[in-house]
């Protein structure tokens, strides 16, 4: 019997979700079942399906491409009414936020959201329960990864698992029982195949291809690593040779493998970033360090959790765990896996690399050189293609310039050129004294530039009412460009409606400051000022103290922009206060309760402090090598420390 609902007629999409692999062989079709029987009972019908299959609802960038998918799909003409799912988890594990700005998203587009197990006919009501789902879903998660990140731990300490999820080049891994009786030994090819070895004979029982199920060990058995491949194993041990012995460099040790055509561990050409990795591996000296690196969605409530590095886009990369954290694992299969002349010159070369890490010289575990621990890596920009400077060292001086094997320009160009690093770092290191001396003068300044700001947040009189009505014309104009779709004009009408959906969500997010709060008091401000000079203070004091290892911080943290014009040699700096000081210090609007739940706090802008233009001599002298010396003042630039 049909039921009768607001769903009867309508086209739905059906959307499973599954978070491995493993589970698509059973969970997708178990819940386009259930889709398929709801769709019939309630007279729907159902269009093709999306299924995200192996994708995390953890992570909002899997949902957000299956929501540009569903609304690329509606406005090239496909009947799309409703987006079907079988319960909140599957629609999601990303919090009510981030579920109510999807669900918005569909909305605006005419498109409505339905779960299969408990579906509410008051739309009211349904909301209010999904967003208290949404909640418990992303509180789920946590608590799945809380007894994972625990079972891997007590799996390391009882030797379930090794460090890593693979072995190194050269090495092999064995499985044994619990009571270390071998089963297997299990080798990585360099196209990815892996190859199931007896453990005696060191015969192929089976070959497991890329990207196919391979050994599965039971719960109780045990890893070790092993020496692996002996021609592999004389590689390494050739590559530490190279290193220690006749003090080649990763490039040098790389061509000379290159010109043997030796391949490498991905059968490609060798470089310098994969010596580099081998030589700074200490599996080969016999250990391994297990939660040295976190890449967890939830590492920012975990303890011991590494510094988040935003990458472009305000993606997160994967940080390093405080040393306090890590996990040392022994493997004493492998304690002789180089000879006992090359372990005590390796085995020093990577405890100099772990003291870079703790001291926070390297931060970023993708980029093993450090070359963003340099003072402007990855600060300058190229203005005409955007794109970012990194350094280089030659003859022990530090140059910067564009990414030739990424970024190559043309031959002739300007853009070739390298800019010397003694004026920039000169100038920034001038900047940052200046700032020293002139804190306590700050403080009018910032009460004032926050007073302002907080006015505008608020508005003009009327200005809300103004909003609200503009608003209210261009939803319907939305609606209108949305019944326009499925003609000759569509990329026309898609464009408009990108306008349109821009327009409104500029006007949304002002509303949703204006609706932050009251105005701040003199006494809100005031705290608001006091916090961020301390927090100034803090950072200034660590430079003095830490020197060069907190000077990278001090400058991600102060230079808000950092122009280098490479045909003109010469740089346009500007510093400022922070917008993020100001955030984190506003306790009343970060806390705030918004009228839409999709919608961010007021976005308080940063606080110009100087700007300084930096003209590069085109054959640098060696004035601009020398190091920077304080110029001293009465008060405080002898005296950094009172500062």
């Amino acid at each position: 019997m049909k039921r009768k609902s607001r769903l009867n007629g309508k086209r739905a999409v059906p959307m499973p979700r599954c978070s491995t692999m493993e589970q698509a062989d059973t969970s997708i079709d178990d819940q386009m079942n259930s889709m398929e029987y709801f769709a019939e009972e309630y007279d729907m019908e159902l269009a093709d399906a999306l299924q995200l299959v192996g994708k995390s609802g953890s992570i909002k960038a899997n949902l957000e491409a299956a929501m540009d998918e569903i609304i690329a799909r509606k406005r090239s003409g496909e009947r799309i009414d409703v987006v079907l799912f079988y319960d909140q988890s599957r629609f999601g594990r990303s919090g009510p936020l981030h579920f109510g700005a999807l669900a918005d998203r569909l909305l605006d587009e005419g498109i409505e959201i339905a779960e299969t197990d408990a579906f509410m006919e008051d739309a009211n009501n349904a909301t209010m329960v999904r967003m208290m789902k949404a909640m418990i879903a992303q509180q789920t998660a946590r608590g799945i990864a809380d007894n994972s990140a625990r079972g891997s731990q007590q799996a390391l300490r009882e030797g379930r698992r090794s460090h890593a999820s693979k072995g190194a080049y050269g090495i092999d891994r064995l499985y044994m029982t619990e009571d270390d009786e071998p089963i297997c030994i299990i080798r990585l090819l360099p196209d990815g195949t892996r190859l199931n070895l007896d453990p005696e004979t060191k015969e192929v029982r089976l070959r497991y291809e890329p990207g196919k199920m391979g050994f599965k060990k039971e719960k109780k058995d045990k890893v070790t690593l092993i020496p692996g491949d002996p021609e592999h194993q004389a590689v390494v041990i050739r590559i530490f040779a190279m290193r220690h012995e006749q003090g080649f460099a990763g490039t040098r040790i790389a061509r000379v493998l290159n010109d043997e055509e030796i391949p490498s561990p991905n059968g490609k050409r060798w470089t310098k970033t994969v010596i580099d990795a081998m030589l700074r591996n200490e599996t080969y000296c016999g250990v391994g360090y297990a939660n040295r690196h976190s890449s967890a969605l939830y590492f920012n409530q975990a303890e011991g959790r590494p510094e988040p590095l935003p990458r472009e886009q305000g993606r997160r990369i994967r940080g390093i765990r405080p040393e306090s954290s890590w996990y040392l694992i022994a493997y004493p299969k492998l304690r002789d896996y180089l000879p006992e002349h090359l372990r005590p010159a390796a085995m020093a070369e990577q405890a100099e690399h772990r003291a870079k890490i703790k001291s926070g010289w390297i931060k970023d575990p993708a980029r093993r050189n450090g070359r963003t621990t340099h003072l402007l890596s990855d600060i300058l920009v190229e203005p005409t293609t955007g794109k970012r400077l990194i350094a280089k060292r030659s003859r022990g001086r530090i140059y910067y310039g564009l990414n030739k094997s990424v970024d190559m320009p043309a031959k002739g160009s300007q853009r070739r050129r390298w800019l010397a690093s003694g004026p920039l770092h000169r100038a920034v290191l001038e900047e940052i004294e200046a700032l020293i001396c002139s804190l306590p003068d700050l403080r009018e300044r910032i009460i004032k530039e926050i007073g302002e700001q907080d006015k505008q947040r608020r508005g003009e009189s009327g200005e809300a009412e103004q909003l609200l009505a503009n608003l209210d014309k261009l939803k319907a104009r939305l609606k209108s460009q949305v019944r326009r779709l499925g003609g000759d004009d569509d990329d026309i009408v898609n464009d408009a409606i990108d306008e349109t959906t821009r327009q409104i969500r500029v006007i949304e997010d002002k509303l949703a400051g204006m609706n932050g709060g009251p105005a701040l008091t003199e006494k809100d401000i005031a705290a608001i000022t006091d916090g961020v000079i301390k927090d100034l203070s803090a950072m200034l004091q660590a430079l003095a103290e830490e020197g060069e290892t907190s000077l990278r911080k001090v400058a991600e943290t102060l230079i808000s922009s950092a122009v280098a014009n490479l045909d003109e040699n010469e740089v346009d700096f500007e510093f400022a206060i922070p917008a993020e000081l100001i955030e984190q210090r506003n306790v009343r609007l970060a806390a705030r309760n918004g009228p839409a739940p999709c919608r961010q706090a007021y976005k308080w802008r940063p606080i110009p402090l100087d700007a300084v233009t930096v003209d590069i001599p085109k054959r640098c002298s060696g004035d601009c090598w020398e190091p920077f010396e304080p110029s001293g003042c009465d008060d405080c630039r002898r005296q950094p420390k009172a500062a």
